[in-house]
């Protein structure tokens, strides 16, 4: 599994209410149609087997309370600023100041939400019987690196070894 991008960790921390959460795995696409398939063989393979599993619901607040609390403080402080510099300070939704999007604190929490997000899925992953994943997989870091066109197959840094097949 890739690591999950902020838009998940913006519904969680930004809706109001906290939608309901259930965690759902997908396995089998990437027998499908890899991501990397080009012509000529960019025709999806017939006949492989996907996998879909959804989990049970998550309890948001239990899972999530803290950090959408520490969020709501960090909107409030930009909110206040805004109305100390004489600006509207009615942000419509889906809409962030500066502070919000790269303040370091805020980068955090969408992090760590994701991370929490990803755990939930993961626990779908384990009921089907399937290993655990290699823990790099989870991070960007580990995209950006080996998602380099150079850096496909073979021997990556970490001593790691990636063969398409």
């Amino acid at each position: 599994m890739r690591y999950f991008k902020w838009g998940v960790s913006r519904l969680v921390l930004e809706s109001d209410p906290l939608p309901t959460i259930i965690p759902i795995f997908v396995d089998g696409t990437q027998d499908i149609m890899h991501e990397d398939r080009t012509f000529p063989r960019f025709l999806p393979r017939v006949g492989k087997k996907t996998i879909i599993a959804f989990g049970e619901q998550v309890d948001g607040e239990k899972i999530f309370g803290d950090l959408r609390a520490q969020w709501k403080r960090l909107v409030d402080l930009q909110k206040e600023a805004l109305r100390h510099k004489g600006e509207d300070d009615d942000l419509p939704v889906g809409v962030l100041t500066e502070g919000l999007k790269y303040n370091s604190e805020a980068v955090a929490l969408r992090i760590e939400v994701t991370k929490r997000i990803r755990q939930e899925v993961l626990k779908v992953r384990r009921s089907l019987g399937l290993p655990d994943e290699d823990p790099k997989e989870g991070l960007v870091e580990t995209w950006i690196e080996e998602g380099k066109p150079e850096k496909r197959e073979g021997k990556m840094d970490d001593g790691s070894w990636v063969k398409e097949i």
